[in-house]
């Protein structure tokens, strides 16, 4: 089993995987005032409004 990498991608929500425990996390961020955001974890299965990709019906695909 491959280990994931040392920064992971983000999904366009923020999400990645934590490369520790494998759990998909919003990653700790600072603030414009210098106060830091807590790592957010994210329920397995959950998939946030930004990353669901547009219903493409199937004549479209075909163009």
């Amino acid at each position: 089993m491959s280990r994931p990498p040392v920064f992971p991608e983000q999904s366009a929500s923020g999400i990645a995987v934590d490369p520790r425990t494998l759990e998909r996390v919003v990653p700790e961020s600072r603030r414009a005032d210098g106060t830091v955001r807590k790592e957010l974890k994210i329920r397995p299965g959950f998939t946030p409004q930004e990353d669901v990709s547009r219903f493409r019906g199937s004549r479209q695909k075909q163009l």
